[in-house]
């Protein structure tokens, strides 16, 4: 099916020649967020200024699409009669009258959204079919991604450095950019330690200054085009560092913030060294930051390592630093300000609600579940371990709250779940106290493609257009969490055929299960405590440089291992109440049940798999990739079902000195390890690479093989 059609440029307006038809594409003004849109729809850039009245003067066309902007076009929206129902920010509704298509939007947003929405409904359902009429707001104004720099990086290691050439390149950008506006996904932030001295060269503090000549033009020129490519598809951008953490200039000339006694820290961190010459520098830093850099939407805070300060003097060099600095420019901009770990709300909110300068409601990032918001959809834990409502009970006056919704548990895998994403919305959108979220991770770069053996066949060039399905699905749903799971199907039929699309589709929303599962049932904190689809915990690698093999979660610590959600029971709990022959309420959730899902889950996705395997389907490198993961999270899961049944087992023939039980256990556990013999067999598509969660080392599944082995050596060793 051709999907670029012949654009003829007649009278001031478009002319869309589809099949034999002609469509003609009005608006009364032109903008970069809607050329660009445009050039998504036409597939050409190069027209003229719209001319609403050229409707009256031409009668060339089959058919019209009219796109109206409320805050502009009023009087055409009457002239038309159109009877629209409430359209808010970023939203749009599509009309049909007669042969016409009319597309009203609030704004130039909404009018971006409409325009894709458009070229969608073209991709999916064919150039002669009729648009379909809808209405859609945003459902959370706050739609962000969170993206770690490679430079002054806030984690170290190969698997972030490795993107530094990829992320300077605004050609990805661009891409990148791209799929944000198309997935609905409307704000861009961007984490680093120090970031301002890659953007400017600091008027008060020469010293401090890292880049000068060619080579600061260079950063320059870098900002300024990302900022702009943003603004131009209704992107918001955010600059988000860690505290008080400085240039290395500014350290060594002034001796200040020289913390250097421990090595897991690299240099760049620092103690809580509130030096007057810091807070100064700090709060320049910021203003001509934001003077400089017209384009940027905001900025962003986190006051945690290295502020080992009590919370009102943290609070006090954020007011003195950062909100002094905005203050002190010349326009507003909007703030990000995560929780902060210590909770003590009482104090916190005090501060926040006292800033004044700021434009819109401050935005105060929640990390859901810590490092491992794709676990429960219930909250368990924030950044420091405890849960308190005393931020959003009662409604805070200046600020609106964003999860975040940090990734730390797939990197290899595509992960895509309508239903989690769904359910999670529902159960924590606090009316209007909830803003939207974050997504994204602090160990993976989703820029150089750098998984894949070179042997692998596959279409994309980078990493984030592997992990569409993730996008997507946030994207899409955030926006409007309505949205069926017919959209999503229909994406996967037109990548991949309508005989595989569905079933692929039913496969991943499977397997994705697994690792929302084990994130729950096996608890993590920070970032390397958990690693669910690799079954790691890194937590003893990060001090300690032994052997990778290390992290491996063998069976003895899933048996008495904490769960995440209290409402789940651990095997050592489970089999307790067993023994003692307590009731298990039917709210909480054991571990038998959670090892029967896991088992269901994976035999239907192999079977969904067999199914298609030799079905005719279109791209069949990358197709033949996403079967292989699906498979792998099939694997995954009948590996998680037979080891926590081996724990059931296990736990309980120690307890009650058990032979018969204990062979029982050593049978699960030879049966898991054919599976994860599978789940080699599945991932043969990726080469051995660097992985943050366990330093240093490289990661493959093979490599752990023999620690799923251990296992079983650890039951046969078991003596009563």
């Amino acid at each position: 099916m051709n999907l670029r059609p012949l654009i003829l440029i007649v009278a001031g307006f478009f002319c869309l020649t589809m099949n034999g038809q002609s469509r003609g594409i009005y608006m009364s003004s032109e903008s970069e967020v809607t050329k660009l849109a445009l050039e998504k729809l036409a597939a050409q850039i190069s027209f003229s200024k719209h001319d609403m009245e050229a409707i009256n003067k031409t009668k060339t066309v089959d058919s019209k699409i009219i796109l109206l902007n409320i805050e502009h076009d009023k009087s055409w929206i009457k002239k038309f009669k159109l009877k629209l129902e409430d359209i808010k920010s970023e939203g749009f509704q599509i009309i049909n009258q007669d042969k016409d298509t009319y597309l009203v939007a609030f704004d130039d947003a909404g009018l971006m959204y409409g325009i894709l929405e458009l070229k969608d409904q073209l991709k999916l359902f064919g150039e002669d079919s009729k648009f379909k009429e809808k209405t859609e707001n945003p459902h959370f104004s706050f739609r962000a991604v969170k993206f770690n720099l490679p430079w002054s990086s806030y984690r170290i290691g190969e698997s972030l450095h490795l993107h530094m050439k990829t992320v300077k390149d605004t050609v990805f950008w661009e891409g990148y950019l791209d799929m944000m506006a198309e997935q609905r996904l409307n704000a861009l932030t961007l984490w680093n330690l120090h970031p301002f001295t890659f953007m400017i060269q600091p008027e008060k503090f020469p010293e401090a200054t890292q880049f000068s000549g060619q080579e600061f033009k260079d950063w320059q020129a870098f900002w300024r085009t990302l900022f702009k490519m943003a603004k131009d598809r209704s992107i918001e951008t955010y600059i988000v560092n860690w505290n008080i953490i400085t240039s290395p200039g500014l350290t060594e000339t002034h001796n200040v913030a020289n913390y250097k006694d421990d090595l897991e820290w690299h240099y760049g961190f620092t103690p809580a060294d509130t030096s007057q010459v810091i807070v100064d520098y700090m709060r320049e830093s910021i203003t001509q930051t934001i003077n400089e850099y017209p384009n940027l939407t905001g900025l962003g805070v986190s006051i945690g390592e290295r502020m080992k300060m009590p919370m009102e003097e943290a609070m006090k060099w954020v007011k003195n630093t950062f909100v002094a600095g905005m203050k002190n420019a010349n326009r507003k901009v909007k703030f990000i300000h995560r929780a902060p770990f210590k909770v003590e709300p009482e104090i916190a909110r005090e501060y926040i609600e006292s800033y004044t300068d700021t434009e819109g409601p401050i935005i105060m990032e929640f990390k859901f579940n810590w490092s491992h918001g794709h676990s429960t959809p219930n909250l368990a834990i924030t950044h420091g371990g405890k849960v308190s409502d005393q931020y959003w009970n009662p409604k805070p006056s200046n600020y609106k709250m964003a999860w975040m919704m940090r990734n730390e548990d797939f990197i290899m895998l595509n992960w895509g779940n309508t239903e989690f994403i769904r359910e999670h919305i529902k159960v924590n959108d606090f009316q209007d106290i909830t803003m939207g979220y974050f997504i994204g991770s602090e160990t993976y770069i989703p820029a150089k493609e750098y998984r894949m053996r070179p042997e692998s066949n596959y279409n994309w060039k980078y990493a984030y257009e592997k992990d569409w399905e993730f996008y997507q699905m946030w994207g899409r749903l955030m926006y409007d969490p309505n949205t069926s799971d017919n959209y999503f199907i229909q994406n996967f039929k037109h990548r991949y055929g309508d005989a595989v699309g569905e079933s692929l589709f039913r496969a991943l929303q499977l397997g994705s299960e697994m690792p929302l599962r084990f994130s729950t049932y096996y608890k993590g904190t920070w970032d390397f405590t958990i690693y669910s689809e690799g079954f790691l915990n890194g937590k003893q690698l990060y001090r300690n440089y032994k052997e990778a093999e290390d992290a491996f979660i063998q069976i003895d610590e899933m048996i008495t291992h904490e769960t995440l959600d209290p409402l789940y029971l651990n095997i050592d709990n489970y089999n307790n109440l067993k023994l003692e022959n307590k009731a298990i309420g039917d709210e909480l959730v054991t571990p038998l049940e959670i090892a029967e899902e896991m088992e269901q889950n994976g035999l239907l996705i192999l079977e969904l798999c067999e199914q298609i395997q030799d079905k005719p389907s279109r791209n069949l490198d990358n197709f033949n990739i996403e079967l292989n993961d699906v498979k792998a999270w099939a694997n995954l899961s009948l590996y998680f079902a037979d080891k926590l049944m081996a724990g059931i087992y296990l736990d309980e023939a120690v307890k009650t000195k058990n032979e018969t039980k204990r062979q029982k256990a050593i049978g699960f556990l030879k049966n898991a390890s054919k599976h994860w013999l599978d789940l080699v067999e599945s991932t043969q598509q990726y080469q051995e690479v660097s992985l943050l969660h366990i330093r240093s080392f490289k990661f493959s599944w093979e490599m752990y093989y023999p620690r799923v082995l251990k296992d079983i050596e650890i039951a046969e060793a078991i003596k009563f």
